[in-house]
């Protein structure tokens, strides 16, 4: 009797061995085929990319700071009033003219002829950042996999970046050599102004989605090296 329950014991076992394992492949092949459907993670050279992606877009960041510092200060230049103490009260003829604000000055509308000497700096620094935010996005590359809206935006920020030449030409021929016209720099000034604002709009969009691609990145790799 013993005998007979031990082999009938063995056979149960080696029924359930089997039926497991069977289980367990079956479990597998269909987890893989799962994991073959998903994206794949980021990893080896797509890692560099994708830091390398995050440090150019912190670079254009500071190209565009610097550029849009120099037109804006172009335009200030343009912008200042020419205006007039009045001690007050001022005595002309039998008419008393009070102090017209807390300062005791008074604006006549129309602006101080901008310095050439700071239209020029502003002018050379303008010229100098110019090539290095067009080669710098130019050369930039997004990681794969990514959504196709932010390759999308990629392909507006390098479009962005090839109107700012003729922004820049502008301005800069306007502030080569006086007279100058207040009005037209500081036209000139704006327009430049308005597509670089635009500009940094689609670089902190793509910024952001790189930055959260990079974090899943380093998340998923903490979780498999803590396994």
């Amino acid at each position: 009797m013993k005998r007979f329950y031990s082999c009938g014991f063995s056979a149960i076992v080696l029924t359930l061995v089997f039926t497991v394992g069977n289980a367990w492949a079956d479990s597998s092949a269909e987890s893989s085929a799962d994991e073959s459907k998903a994206p794949a993670p980021l990893s080896g050279g797509v890692v560099s990319l994708a830091t390398s992606t995050e440090a150019n877009l912190k670079e254009l960041g500071k190209i565009w700071h610097h550029l849009k510092s120099a037109a804006w200060e172009t335009f200030c230049e343009t912008q200042q009033p020419v205006t007039y103490f009045v001690g007050g009260p001022d005595v002309i003829g039998g008419m008393v003219i009070p102090a017209i604000n807390g300062t005791g000055t008074i604006s006549t509308g129309d602006f101080v002829p901008p310095r050439e000497k700071w239209l020029r700096y502003y002018a050379s620094e303008l010229n100098y950042l110019l090539p290095l935010i067009k080669s710098e996005t130019e050369a930039l590359q997004l990681p794969p996999d990514l959504s196709p809206d932010l390759a999308d935006s990629l392909a507006q920020l390098k479009k962005a970046a090839a109107a700012l030449p003729a922004d820049v030409d502008k301005l800069v021929s306007l502030c080569q050599n006086p007279p100058y016209k207040n009005i037209v720099v500081a036209t000139a000034a704006q327009q430049l102004i308005d597509d670089l604002d635009a500009y940094e709009k689609l670089r902190k969009q793509i910024d952001k989605a790189v930055k959260d691609d990079v974090q899943k990145l380093k998340r998923s790799q903490s979780k498999k090296s803590n396994k």
